[in-house]
């Protein structure tokens, strides 16, 4: 205890001589600078729990609690309680700030006495030092390791909170009722926490980190996307319908029969406008080994119709509850615009799904709703006679699609970059290595429209298929 007291003593002595006071007045500046030091620290705590709490992985958070760990369920408690926990971690920084500034006064008056100049230096320096030390790099620091952060401070925030709970309870009630006074004059609409464009922004986040690959990103998308997407987008165009005429006798029936791979085909009494049902292959086959002259009308499924307009999203729960596999598009005066199945609801989640019997032309790829992907290298005449029109300049039928791009763009385009000619909307679908790999063309306007067949119509193209498994 000598030994200890004779230390202290000694360096009390010397701090005095150093800063020309009594050795009692050094005790005194010496404790107040480690209480200074305390409340800078403090400041720094609350400043990185707040900054860690906000900026912490909710998600992986909640499953390392769901998995029994206790620092993560007291990180999720606080997460719970973030409206409380804010208001604890707010005013215990501030309450660490005033503290820090007023210790900072007391130690400069007694060094140095009162005057204006010790004022504004004291004041600067202890702004500097405060900003540095309790806000700037504690907040930097925790929200570059904002879990690590959260669930370390989890058990502290919530001793804070608890020990100022009165206080933090008296200054909510008070914000609480500012907050309804100003409602009165500024009406304020919740938003929801997180808007569908800054979901977007998340994935496209998650796959350039890595966390996802680019088919995951693209299948988050479009299931997005997929809520908003309406029939008349997916579906077989009337052009590519292949469907066979009632009045047509059982053995012509089954010649069309044996020349398609659908399992299904809609049948018409005339034209395509007046669809009678959907006839399945295999109970047609099954009817018709029994009895060759079964009448095809009572095996029909009566035809189920949609707007183009309907959403695609509604249009598969209605369908599935049903059982109806295949769905007549027709518009507000009943003329049919095209047929659509559940296959082509999951077509677009997961892309083309191609049958052994498909003959896949990557070249020229029918999506649906007068939509195309196609290889640049293609001349536009050669695209346009595919679609089914006419290019608007005869001068470009002979070009590269590529070259066309090139010359509207006057550089290599990025993708989704898009333009119009004529009454193609041309996309950029994808860029590779510098290079365009796939367009995207969209018939927005057909100059001519291809001449229905009065029977059975001719199959349509491989992987835009009607009524296909």
């Amino acid at each position: 205890m000598d030994t200890d007291g004779n230390i202290r003593s000694l360096v009390l002595s010397r701090a005095a001589a150093i800063l020309a006071v009594s050795p009692q007045q050094a005790s005194n500046i010496v404790g107040l600078v480690l209480l200074f030091v305390f409340f800078v620290v403090a400041g720094g705590f609350f400043g990185a729990a707040e900054s860690g709490f906000s900026a912490m992985n909710k998600i992986r958070i909640k499953a390392k609690a769901e998995d029994g760990n206790r620092r993560a369920k007291r990180a999720m408690y606080v997460e719970n309680h973030f409206d409380g926990a804010l208001t604890t971690l707010l005013v215990g920084g501030n309450i660490a700030h005033i503290a820090s500034a007023a210790i900072a006064t007391v130690i400069a008056t007694r060094l140095f006495g009162e005057g204006q100049t010790v004022t504004v230096l004291t004041t600067v320096l202890t702004t500097l030092v405060v900003f540095l030390f309790s806000e700037m790099i504690p907040k930097s620091f925790a929200n570059d390791r904002s879990e690590t952060m959260a669930m370390s401070s989890g058990w502290l925030v919530i001793f804070f909170m608890r020990l100022f709970f009165p206080f933090v309870w008296f200054l909510s009630l008070i914000s609480k009722g500012f907050t309804r006074l100003m409602e009165k004059f500024v009406k304020v609409e919740k938003e929801p926490s997180i808007t569908e464009d800054e979901l977007y922004d998340i994935i496209d986040t998650i796959e350039e980190e890595g966390v996802v690959n680019e088919e995951q990103s693209d299948l988050f998308k479009s299931a997005l996307d997929f809520s908003e997407t309406c029939a008349k987008d997916v579906m077989t165009m009337r052009a590519d319908i292949c469907a066979v005429d009632v009045s047509r006798s059982n053995a012509e029936i089954l010649e069309i029969v044996k020349k398609t791979t659908h399992s299904r085909l809609p049948v018409f009494e005339g034209d395509l406008d007046h669809i009678v049902g959907t006839l399945q292959i295999r109970t047609f086959i099954r009817e018709y080994r029994k009895n060759p002259e079964t009448d095809v009308r009572s095996l029909l499924i009566p035809p189920f119709c949609v707007s183009p307009d309907a959403k695609i999203d509604d249009l598969l729960s209605e369908m599935r509850q049903y059982k109806f596999y295949l769905a007549v598009v027709a518009d507000a005066e009943g003329r049919t615009q095209g047929l659509i199945t559940i296959e082509d609801f999951l077509e677009e989640l997961v892309g083309e799904i191609w049958d052994e019997d498909d003959v896949v032309d990557k070249n020229f790829v029918k999506l649906g709703g007068n939509r195309f992907r196609v290889n640049p290298k293609l001349t536009l005449g050669e695209i346009c006679k595919r679609i089914g029109t006419k290019p608007t300049e005869a001068r470009l039928a002979a070009r590269p699609l590529l070259a066309i791009l090139l010359e509207h763009f006057g550089r290599i385009p990025e993708e989704e970059a898009f333009f119009t000619l004529g009454d193609l909307e041309i996309t950029v679908e994808a860029v590779e290595e510098n290079r365009v790999t796939a367009v995207d063309i969209h018939l927005l306007s057909p100059e001519t429209t291809p001449e229905e067949p009065a029977n059975a119509q001719t199959e349509p193209s491989s992987g835009v298929s009607s009524a296909q498994d």
